[in-house]
């Protein structure tokens, strides 16, 4: 196993300990639990270049890495919408937002199967990869809102705009890649 696939693998492993220093109250917990999803996100960021860099893209890597990226934060995105009032400004648009997050990515990775299957690529646009940094920037800062009401506002920001982003993103994947849904699959029959 390559060193890339290696740093995807301990983002995978990180997010149940993620998970667990959430909501398990020691002093300084949540600025624990923000450091490790940090670290952890610092993994997405290097695990591509690494693999690039050394010529170890695999297929195994190709699969694990957004895989790893989106449980990640949408587990986070659960979690602090969960807990409401503690952590979000506005908790009912907090849970839609984190929901809608949630169903984009579903959405975009069924997307990419589907081009995967008809032998195409989806790159990532300039829409995901900003609302991928907005979204990560926001959840630690978002999870540390206790010690401060100005990290809070800061982090619910980021979060909304990352929402948008989020949301044009989707719609722009989609758009962009229509011919994906034109035309017959395999196995099944035109009405004609």
């Amino acid at each position: 196993m390559n060193l890339a696939t290696k740093l995807t693998l301990s983002r995978i492993v990180a997010i149940p300990v993620i998970v667990v220093l959430f909501y398990v109250v020691f002093p300084f917990h949540l600025l624990v639990s923000a450091l490790l999803f940090v670290a952890a996100a610092i993994t997405d960021m290097i695990d591509g270049k690494v693999a690039r860099k050394r010529g170890e893209v695999t297929d195994l890597g190709k699969l694990l890495d957004p895989i790893a990226d989106k449980v990640l934060a949408c587990s986070l995105l659960i979690m602090i919408a969960a807990s409401g009032d503690a952590m979000m400004l506005f908790p009912p648009a907090g849970a839609i937002f984190t929901a809608l997050i949630v169903a984009r990515e579903i959405v975009i990775g069924a997307l990419r199967m589907l081009a995967a299957h008809k032998g195409v690529i989806l790159a990532a646009d300039k829409f995901g990869k900003i609302k991928t940094a907005l979204i990560n920037a926001s959840i630690p800062i978002i999870m540390i809102s206790e010690y401060s009401d100005v990290i809070k506002i800061v982090g619910n920001v980021l979060f909304a705009v990352g929402f948008v982003f989020a949301m044009i993103s989707g719609v722009n994947y989609i758009v962009k890649n229509r011919f994906l849904f034109v035309g017959s699959n395999e196995g099944e029959k035109d009405d004609d």
